[in-house]
Formats: C-alpha cells, sequence, structure tokens
C-alpha cells in the first residue's frame, strides 16, 4: 500500500527515522493528519485482520503545472537510484532494503530526489510486471506502470517534495513511452487523495478487501468511476 504524510514541517531537532521514537512520532503525525482510520486499520493488520476499502486510481490523466518546491528546486537532482541507494533506505516502516534489493533485481526501478549533499530527500517505487496488492492480482499492459511506496524523509518535509518527485515520474514514463499509469490509494487516506487529485488523478474503481489470517481473502469491486 502507498504511504505518504503530505506536509508536515519538521526541525532539526526533531524525531528522525532512525530514533526509537520515530515510530511513535509517525503515529501521531497520522493522526494528527485526519489518518485515524488508517491507522487503526495498521493495527489490526498486525493481528492478521485486513479489512478496508481502496481505489485504483489513474495518475497524470490530464496536463497539469510543475508543482512549486518550497525553497529552491535547484537544490535537489531527480533520478534512478542505485543498489548502493537502495541498500541505503533503512528505518523506514514499510521498506526492507533486502525486499528492495531482491524487487529491484526483477525489474522494479526506484526514483528519488537527492539534495546537493547527495542525501536522499523522498523515493518512490515504480513496478513495470504485474502484480498483487492485497490478495488481489493487477495486470499490466507493456505501456502502464504502477507507482508505489512513496516516501519523503523527515529532514525534508513541507517542502512539497512528493508531488515534485511524482511529477518528474510522469515525464520520465512519457519518454519511456507509458501511457498510463497507476496507483492504489487508502479510502481513508485523505491525504493522499487531495494530493493526487493536484496531479489529475482519477479514481477508476472502488474496492472492499478482507484478509483475516492470511487464511481467507476476498475482494469486492464496489464501484467503477469511469469506463
Amino acid at each position: 500500500m502507498e504511504k505518504t504524510v503530505m506536509g508536515d514541517t519538521l526541525n532539526s531537532n526533531e524525531v528522525k527515522e532512525e530514533s526509537r521514537f520515530y515510530r511513535l512520532r509517525l503515529l501521531l503525525i497520522r493522526v494528527r493528519h485526519g489518518l485515524l482510520f488508517m491507522t487503526l486499520r495498521g493495527i489490526l493488520v498486525k493481528m492478521g485482520i485486513d479489512i478496508g476499502l481502496y481505489y485504483w486510481v489513474q495518475e497524470g490523466v490530464d496536463p497539469v503545472d510543475p508543482p512549486k518546491v518550497k525553497g529552491n528546486e535547484e537544490e535537489y537532482n531527480f533520478g534512478f537510484l542505485d543498489l548502493e541507494d537502495i541498500k541505503s533506505l533503512k528505518n523506514i516502516s514499510f521498506f526492507s532494503p533486502n525486499k528492495l534489493v531482491k524487487r529491484y533485481n526483477d525489474g522494479l526501478k526506484i526514483i528519488g530526489l537527492k539534495d546537493r549533499n547527495s542525501q536522499i530527500a523522498a523515493v518512490m517505487c515504480i513496478e513495470y510486471k504485474n502484480f498483487t496488492y492485497r490478495k488481489k492480482r493487477f495486470h499490466l499492459k507493456n505501456d502502464e506502470v504502477y507507482l508505489l511506496n512513496m516516501y519523503t524523509y523527515q529532514n525534508f518535509r513541507g517542502k512539497n517534495l512528493a508531488p515534485y518527485l511524482r511529477f518528474c515520474s510522469y515525464n520520465l514514463l512519457k519518454q519511456e513511452g507509458i501511457k498510463k499509469i497507476y496507483s492504489v490509494t487508502d479510502y481513508y487516506n485523505k491525504s493522499s487523495q487531495k494530493f493526487k487529485r493536484k496531479l489529475s488523478a482519477k479514481p477508476l474503481t472502488l474496492y472492499f478487501a478482507i484478509i483475516l489470517f492470511k487464511k481467507f481473502h476476498k475482494t469486492v469491486k464496489i464501484k467503477d468511476y469511469f469506463n
């Protein structure tokens, strides 16, 4: 599932990813941004109970103006991350460097923004192959991709880097011949929905999924928005 909390500004003396208080801080940020239901769902998932709604979304549908970075956007370089970069993506709750390396070797691409000191500020993954999300299999054509795992490091929050990185990815994928860009958005993740709408994303389908202790799973289509 895609996880991103937008617009939270942290000072240099606040909690960072490597801090033992990071998970608590992240929980408080999520609650403050109206993600209480997502937080409660996350707790249930750890208990083996995954119940919820999510949107299948198409992004980059219409042209949009480039999101403005707070500060100087020339301070950041956009591009693909290499293996060494990927191995350095530690202390992020939903990133496992070892699993990322394996998926990278299988075709997953990871893009990011780096500052002038080559410090990674924001990252995102691009899936080119068929994949499974909450036990449902999604199939991608040769000119389609799936965006996932957007993350902005705490030191760089509040600079509008996530939408800027997303926008950069659209241009990159267009150059690669990609015609359709998809993602998943949790029904209760209002921050993510708002951020994607600004980039002309459109919900295509609403799904309801239930997974119980890895033994029972069912996905039901609730509504189609566009044919």
